[in-house]
């Protein structure tokens, strides 16, 4: 595999790129998958091998390498057993299948039978009202929750009508997926007065830095819930984005 780096900020504009059905993941980079064998690029600017592939993807990603190791070790566990399903559910609904399987890891680790103390269920953890309108009639079966995660983010992708770049849009989908789309949405309208600008010009920094204006908010005024919400959707945002970057590397071959 080897893999064109072109910088975010210099593509404007951008909105859902499809091409064979797949939306290429645009967040702080793009991102173009060629063979590793395609010998037309240049070698001073291109990774040549898998392993410089593997090396540049990671050293995108700010996890330690603790965590790194420990994502490499459930990539072997657990991942492998479920790659099927994460590709035919993403070809289903246009996604990237890394991506799908990035929001799988930050929301269960891969568990299907994870479970949380707010009663989300499996792999993509669901809430039970979010389950029963995508169709979703067992959380905890791998392949139900995997279609239905597929589909809720494809659903927030396509209806998010905010963003400079596919990346922006995508990520604002990633921190719907966690806050909720009602709190996102809200969000982004206060944005939109506030900085006076066009729906189609918010950007993730844009809502980023809301978010952390209310953390900082909510902390001087002692509402920690919403300070924890903030740091959350923030933080499940990065991390989804880091865990795209390793499973594309170790999907190099």
């Amino acid at each position: 595999m080897v893999v064109l780096i072109i910088e975010v900020n210099q593509i404007k504009k951008i909105k859902k790129i499809r091409i064979n059905r797949t939306i290429f993941f645009v967040l702080s980079v793009i991102i173009l998958t060629f063979s590793c064998s395609d010998q037309s690029l240049n070698d001073e600017q291109f990774p040549s091998s898998c392993t410089n592939t593997k090396e540049k993807l990671w050293s995108l990603s700010n996890l330690s390498e603790f965590e790194k190791d420990k994502f490499n070790l459930l990539y072997q566990e657990r991942l492998l057993s479920y790659i099927g399903e994460f590709k035919e559910a993403a070809k289903l609904n246009n996604l990237d299948w890394e991506l799908l399987a990035a929001i799988a890891f930050q929301e269960s680790q891969w568990n299907p039978k994870a479970r949380s103390a707010t009663q989300v269920k499996g792999m993509m953890m669901l809430t039970l009202p979010t389950a029963k309108s995508l169709g979703v009639d067992n959380r905890l079966d791998p392949v139900q929750s995997i279609n239905g995660g597929a589909s809720y983010i494809a659903k927030l992708i396509d209806e998010i009508d905010f963003g400079t770049s596919t990346g922006d849009t995508i990520s604002i989908a990633l921190a719907a997926y966690n806050l909720g789309v009602g709190n996102i949405n809200r969000y982004l309208e206060e944005i939109q007065i506030n900085l006076n600008k066009e729906n189609f010009e918010i950007t993730w920094d844009d809502l980023s830095s809301f978010l952390t204006e209310e953390v900082n908010h909510n902390e001087l005024t002692g509402n920690s819930t919403n300070y924890k919400r903030g740091i959350q959707a923030v933080d499940y945002v990065t991390r989804v984005k880091d865990y795209y970057y390793l499973i594309l590397g170790l999907g190099c071959n």
